[in-house]
């Protein structure tokens, strides 16, 4: 155990003492966390919290602790089972004690109409409406889009910084010519067919969803961000992305993320439930087969994120011991691989 994991052993002590008897208390650290990272507490042989040390990067300004933190503690208020409880946490240095729960990550085979029910499930749970709920809550998720000029802007800020990748090296050469000739050619294709949407007078880009009909995301949702129990219940993880959003957004954001791919078979299905309880759900309809390509693009941006100076220290802060560059060649492997679900819909 090195200094910094000394240290976190002894905080874990003085968080837990007051709830939890620690005589042999254990700490390993989990080396999948993506962005921050994770340690396993364990008490006589048994696993029973989750420790998180958050990432905090001047050019990276989200608060990720006080997103999760909020988010799970609304979803205990609201009464939500399927989520980690909060146990204790020490907001200062970014520190967070979850509860364990036991259970297997989901994988893309086994993905089924069950999963999808209470991934839906667990969605419309957070998003009652009564007096506990959405009206206090407060905080938008990361790249809140309220307007569709948002969702745009989303992935030209994206692009506009992978355009600054350097030529350095030959991986950093295949991306940046992937993101010049290939990428950036549709994008632009994209983003005008809307623009002319505008012009004819179907959608006001600068408009501003109403209140009623802004959702409480979970943000990076799917099953990447879930453990399955032995018993076929699943808990949702991950929040530090999540608050007020766009129900589109959230939408397109869950059948494009990439790590456990979604069939869209099941977006008829999954858009009704969301969107059907919207006072008037036909204009996001229109919204969500606009959109849906636009969010596409900013998945195969959001891949790229190692090659950034901020997402490569994120991947770094997780877990030190990982090969940067062979993370590289995968996550360009992957962008090319979701590149090709919109552009060959658009030839």
């Amino acid at each position: 155990m090195d200094n910094f994991e000394k240290d976190l052993y002894c905080l874990s002590r003085d968080l837990l003492s007051e709830i939890d008897c620690l005589d042999n208390l254990v700490i390993r650290s989990q080396s999948d966390g993506g962005n921050n990272k994770v340690f396993i507490l364990e008490i006589d042989g048994t696993k029973k919290y989750v420790m998180k040390h958050y990432f905090r990067h001047l050019s990276d300004p989200r608060d990720r602790f006080l997103a999760e933190w909020t988010f799970l503690e609304y979803a205990r208020d609201a009464r939500v089972s399927c989520v980690p409880k909060p146990i204790v946490c020490d907001p200062d240095r970014g520190i967070a004690i979850f509860e364990y729960i036991t259970g297997h990550k989901v994988i893309k085979e086994d993905v089924s109409g069950n999963h999808i029910s209470q991934a839906l499930d667990f969605f419309e749970s957070i998003n009652q409406k009564n007096d506990l709920n959405t009206s206090k809550y407060c905080l938008n998720a990361a790249e809140s889009c309220l307007t569709i000029t948002d969702h745009l802007e989303s992935v030209n800020r994206r692009i506009g910084r992978l355009l600054q990748i350097d030529n350095e090296s030959e991986i950093n050469r295949s991306v940046h010519y992937f993101i010049r000739h290939e990428l950036v050619p549709l994008w632009e294709k994209v983003q005008t067919g809307i623009l002319n949407q505008e012009i004819k007078g179907i959608f006001k880009i600068d408009e501003t969803l109403s209140e009623r009909d802004i959702c409480i995301s979970p943000s990076d949702f799917g099953f990447h961000n879930a453990i399955e129990t032995d018993q076929g219940k699943l808990f949702f993880i991950d929040f530090e992305y999540a608050g007020r959003d766009d129900p589109v957004k959230m939408i397109c954001d869950f059948f494009c993320q990439p790590e456990v791919p979604i069939p869209h078979s099941y977006l008829p299905m999954f858009s009704t439930r969301v969107l059907g309880r919207l006072d008037n759900p036909k204009p996001h309809y229109q919204r969500l087969e606009m959109l849906l390509p636009v969010h596409t693009m900013k998945w195969c941006c959001i891949i790229l994120n190692e090659f950034l100076p901020v997402g490569r220290a994120r991947r770094m802060f997780a877990n030190e011991d990982i090969d940067i560059d062979d993370i590289k060649q995968k996550q360009l492997k992957k962008a090319k691989n979701l590149f090709r679900t919109i552009s060959t819909t658009m030839i």
